[in-house]
C-alpha cells in the first residue's frame, strides 16, 4: 500500500514510470510501477485493491477438519488419498487441513541397513 502511494505521488509530480521505478530503488517491480501508472493515467485514483469475486473455502471447514483429525487419531498411517476419497474432498484440501489446521508434520524415519554376516563354508 505504501509503495502504491509513492507511485501515485511520483505520478502526480509528473515523473515517468521508469524514473519512479529508479527512485523506489527496485522496492517494486518495474511491471508493477507501469501497471499503476496506467491506472492513474486512466483516471483511477484509488490505490486500494479492487474487490474480487473469490469463492469462499468449502473444504477446509470445521465439518471436514474434525473427521480428518478423528481418522488420523484412529490410524495415523492412513494415506492422504484414502482420506480425500472417504471425505469426498480434494487431496490438496486434506494436505491443507493436516498441515495448517491440525499442525501435523511428517516425521523423517531413518533406516539403517542391517549387517549381514557372511557364512564361511
Amino acid at each position: 500500500m505504501e509503495q502504491r502511494l509513492n507511485i501515485k505521488f511520483c505520478f502526480k509530480l509528473g515523473k515517468t514510470a521508469t524514473e519512479t521505478h529508479e527512485m523506489l530503488m527496485n522496492a517494486v517491480s518495474k511491471k508493477c510501477v507501469f501497471e499503476w501508472f496506467k491506472r492513474f493515467r486512466d483516471g483511477k485514483e484509488d490505490v486500494e485493491d479492487e474487490p474480487r469475486s473469490a469463492r469462499p473455502p468449502t473444504s477446509t471447514t470445521p465439518d471436514n477438519i474434525e473427521p480428518v483429525r478423528r481418522m488420523l487419531a484412529d490410524d495415523r498411517r492412513l494415506s492422504l488419498r484414502l482420506i480425500a476419497e472417504e471425505l469426498k474432498i480434494s487431496l490438496d484440501s486434506v494436505i491443507n487441513i493436516i498441515h495448517e489446521h491440525l499442525q501435523k508434520r511428517k516425521k523423517k524415519v531413518y533406516a539403517f541397513p542391517t549387517l549381514r554376516r557372511s557364512i564361511n563354508v
